[in-house]
């Protein structure tokens, strides 16, 4: 029995939907389309 130490990546495992959501996040990111950490924190309180 041969053991390998094979190391999967992730991005080849995920949906193509999920891949543009990655990268949308990444545009967003760069764009400077962005909210801190508080404002989100405000507007999803009610549901954490």
């Amino acid at each position: 029995m041969e053991l390998t130490n094979k190391k999967s990546d992730w991005w080849e495992e995920i949906s193509k939907e999920e891949k543009e959501s990655i990268e949308k996040g990444i545009e967003d990111s760069k764009s400077g389309n962005l909210k801190s950490h508080s404002e989100v924190k405000k507007l999803y309180d009610k549901w954490l």
